[in-house]
C-alpha cells in the first residue's frame, strides 16, 4: 500500500514538474515592458512555465554563445542575430518584430519650437548620458545622432555611458546629468509619472533601429516555444507593441 501511494505521488509530481514544456526568452532591456504584457496575453490560453532573461543585447548574445538554455532571443538590432552561429539557431525563423526610435529627455524644460541641434548646442556645458554603444544598439544609434550633427567631438568628454538604454533615465534622475537620449518606449513610462521633458530626434539622423527575433536551437523540440514565437506575429501582439511607441513592419 505504501509503495502504491509513493508511486501515485511520483506520477503527480512528475506531471506537475514535467507535464508542460517550459519557455525561456531572452529580451533586450528596452523591450521588457511590452514582453511582460505579451507574456500575460499568451498565458491566458497556454499553460506553461515562462522565464525571461533581460539585459543589453551584447550580454544576452554572450550568454547564448556560452550555451545558456534560451529558446527565443528578442534582440534590439538585426546585426547581433546575424552573428549567432548556425548550430545555435533555427535559420529560417527570424523576423523584425519592432522598429524603435530615439528621443531627447531632460529634467529641465525643453524649448520645443527650436531645432533639435540647437537644444544640444545650448547645453554644451552640460553632460549627456547615452547607452553604451559597445553593448547597446540604441547606444550606437545615439552616437550616430551626434556624429550626423557633427557634435560628437564637442560632447566627447561629456558623455556618460549607461549599460543599457533603460538605465539612461535612471542616470538623469539619480545623478547630476540633465540630458539623455532614450528610447521612445521609455517616454510613455516617464510621462505616466509626469517626469521630465521630451523631444523627438529626427529619424534622418540615425539608421532605423530594426529589432529582430529568432528561434534558437534549444527550442527545436519545444512546441510551446514555437507557439509563442508565432504568437509574436499575431495582431494582439502587434497592438501591444504599437502601444509602446514602436513601429511594425507589416
Amino acid at each position: 500500500m505504501i509503495k502504491f501511494i509513493l508511486f501515485i505521488f511520483f506520477l503527480f509530481y512528475s506531471f506537475n514538474s514535467y507535464g508542460y514544456e517550459k519557455i525561456h526568452v531572452a529580451v533586450a532591456s528596452n523591450f521588457i515592458g511590452p514582453l511582460n504584457l505579451i507574456k500575460k496575453e499568451f498565458l491566458k490560453n497556454n499553460k506553461t512555465s515562462f522565464k525571461i532573461s533581460t539585459g543589453s543585447t551584447a550580454k544576452l548574445f554572450a550568454q547564448i554563445l556560452n550555451k545558456a538554455p534560451i529558446d527565443i532571443f528578442l534582440s534590439a538590432d538585426r546585426s547581433t542575430i546575424q552573428k549567432i552561429p548556425d548550430n545555435k539557431k533555427i535559420k529560417v525563423s527570424k523576423f523584425t518584430y519592432a522598429i524603435g526610435s530615439l528621443i531627447i529627455f531632460s529634467k529641465t524644460k525643453i524649448e520645443y519650437q527650436i531645432k533639435f541641434e540647437n537644444i544640444l548646442l545650448k547645453r554644451l556645458s552640460n553632460k549627456i548620458v547615452i547607452a553604451n554603444p559597445k553593448f547597446s544598439p540604441y547606444g550606437r544609434a545615439s552616437k550616430q545622432v551626434l556624429e550626423s550633427l557633427g557634435m560628437l567631438s564637442l560632447f566627447e568628454n561629456k558623455i556618460i555611458l549607461a549599460s543599457n538604454i533603460n538605465q539612461v533615465s535612471s542616470f538623469i534622475y539619480s545623478g547630476n546629468v540633465d540630458l539623455g537620449i532614450i528610447s521612445n518606449s521609455d517616454k510613455l513610462k516617464l510621462k505616466k509619472y509626469e517626469l521630465g521633458y521630451f523631444k523627438e530626434i529626427p529619424q534622418n539622423l540615425y539608421s532605423p533601429i530594426k529589432q529582430d527575433v529568432i528561434l534558437l536551437e534549444n527550442a527545436k523540440n519545444n512546441n510551446k516555444a514555437k507557439l509563442f514565437f508565432n504568437f509574436l506575429k499575431s495582431n494582439d501582439t502587434k497592438k501591444i507593441i504599437r502601444s509602446f511607441g514602436y513601429r511594425i513592419t507589416d
